[in-house]
């Protein structure tokens, strides 16, 4: 898991995340004051071969992986834990460590895939 760092309070802000193998995630976030949160807006992933991977609109929520889903299609995840028992619903949360996002790896990935199906050790 690597913590994505330096996200600001700044409504709209737009990232690109370099993963282990050198392949790059580019993603906007957008704090909605009307939805009490934080979504991704556009997130765009392309691998070394020049595959892209397009995703937009999704809201930024507590999970161990919010892009399960997407497994087979890319070899990372997105993970938010956030302090108090809550969402991340204040524009604040990110900037003052309330809630953090981490980028996790093609073996955090399977790990966690493992883990639901029942298959990993623990």
């Amino acid at each position: 898991m690597l913590q994505i760092q330096h996200i600001t309070s700044a409504p709209k802000q737009k990232m690109t995340l370099v993963l282990p193998d050198g392949s790059k995630v580019t993603m906007s976030i957008e704090f909605m004051p009307q939805q009490y949160g934080w979504f991704i807006t556009s997130l765009t992933y392309t691998d070394t071969n020049q595959n892209t991977f397009q995703l937009n609109g999704i809201r930024i929520v507590n999970s161990p992986n919010m892009l399960h889903q997407f497994k087979n299609q890319i070899p990372f995840g997105l993970a938010c834990y956030t302090m108090g028992n809550r969402e991340p619903t204040q524009q604040q949360d990110f900037s003052t460590a309330t809630s953090i996002l981490y980028v996790l790896t093609q073996t955090d990935v399977k790990n966690y895939a493992l883990y639901l199906t029942g298959s990993g050790n623990g």
